[in-house]
């Protein structure tokens, strides 16, 4: 369909305006392009916002056209303001996808340079931007794949003080903490925070038994939080295992599963990683979703 198939001098300026006006310049130098939220496409969109692959663009007799891939004629693009499946995209024309005003801009890019494997592209991508770009689902198998981000330790390393209290509190303090611990540790298993809360209640309970001269005690209280640490941590290395199987063999199901602990498991560890999951929690959903619609 392009007058220049294959021609690698030909390629697209984008310009991209989100909902809350933040701006992006995207150059593809290729006289196609995919826009979606597959991770193989040229122009990624949050997978709330797009189809894995919601929009073609290519390139013919000197202009740029669109065409709206078959998955994706349920949200139709708006070109100025008109939903369509397909056109001409003039220069200066809007192409809205969700809540995104889409710009292009057909550029000669001179000289053909070869261009990096795909996998290498995705090596270069900072794993806290998967967030923005969103994660795709769309293949299985791993190829093309964001990478994942470093997980953080679960349960951060012991560091429990006991309070400055009197010292005839000292005692009182500490089994009032391994009271609660006790009581948190009961409900971790449906609830994993209250596992990781126990443990420095626990650490915390040690101390201040040790600073009672009950020595005893504070070891006992030491063994249930080093005994609870260690069950935590296990359960999250094995989640994390299945997770990252089920990401990158497409099992939506199995992802939604792991993500329904993980998420809440990890609510305290604000980083790379939980935007990670945060992100690919909802292309898994936008994916059953679609599922659900496409289904017969």
């Amino acid at each position: 369909m392009s007058g220049h198939p294959g021609d690698p001098q030909l390629g697209f300026r984008f310009r991209v305006v989100y909902a809350d006006g933040r701006e992006e310049q995207i150059l593809v130098d290729a006289d196609r392009a995919l826009i979606g939220s597959a991770s193989h496409c040229e122009l990624r969109l949050p997978p709330e916002l797009a189809a894995h692959e919601h929009v073609e663009v290519f390139a013919h007799d000197g202009a740029v056209h669109f065409v709206t891939r078959p998955y994706a004629l349920l949200v139709l693009p708006a070109l100025d303001g008109v939903a369509t499946p397909e056109g001409r995209w003039h220069r200066g024309s809007a192409l809205r996808i969700a809540n995104v005003q889409l710009y292009v801009e057909l550029v000669s890019l001179g000289m053909a340079k070869a261009k990096p494997p795909l996998w290498a592209l995705f090596v270069a991508i900072p794993a806290i931007a998967i967030t923005a770009v969103g994660v795709a689902l769309a293949r299985p198998v791993a190829r093309g794949l964001p990478p994942i981000p470093e997980a953080p330790e679960l349960v951060a390393a012991k560091d429990a003080r006991c309070p400055e209290v009197a010292p005839e509190q000292r005692p009182v303090l500490a089994a009032e903490k391994l009271r609660v611990a006790l009581a948190k540790r009961e409900r971790s298993p449906f609830a994993p925070q209250d596992g990781i809360e126990a443990i420095a209640l626990f650490e915390v309970s040690a101390a201040c038994f040790r600073a009672a001269a009950q020595p005893e005690d504070a070891d006992d209280a030491d063994d249930d939080a080093n005994l609870l640490r260690a069950k935590l941590d296990e359960d999250y290395r094995l989640r994390r295992v299945r997770l990252e199987h089920a990401y990158r063999t497409h099992q939506t199901d199995t992802v939604k599963r792991e993500l329904a602990v993980l998420i809440p498991m990890t609510s305290h560890r604000r980083g790379a990683y939980t935007e990670w999951l945060a992100a690919l929690d909802r292309a898994a959903t936008a994916e059953l979703e679609q599922r659900g619609r496409l289904a017969p």
